[in-house]
């Protein structure tokens, strides 16, 4: 009998390991499937606007690049603090300049 009990323990303990590992990878992955609808003509207000308070960078249309914290984002502009070498700065971006939105990914 003990060695039927002793072969359980560590199926459980794979178990449990599991189950909780997979719940990590769930959350993870929904959280980072925001649905953005890329032909819409609103898709990248709707990019920025998932990243709310996240820092981002945008590649402007100028070839310039802007990296910050998206503030506000409303239906023609967006409002970026903090910016990355001018920390003392706030800017406001038209959202029609804005060629790429680029993010970091959360590491794996």
């Amino acid at each position: 009998m003990a060695l039927i009990s002793t072969r359980r323990a560590p199926a459980a303990v794979i178990a449990l390991c599991f189950a909780i590992g997979s719940a990590g990878l769930v959350t993870r992955t929904m959280a980072q499937n925001t649905q953005i609808d890329l032909s819409s003509n609103d898709s990248m207000r709707q990019t920025i606007e998932a990243h709310a308070g996240k820092r981002v960078k945008l590649k402007l249309v100028s070839g310039q690049d802007i990296e910050g914290v998206v503030g506000k984002v409303g239906s023609h502009a967006v409002s970026l603090t903090e910016l990355t070498g001018m920390e003392f700065f706030d800017a406001t971006v038209r959202i029609d300049q804005v060629a790429a939105v680029i993010v970091r990914r959360a590491a794996k």
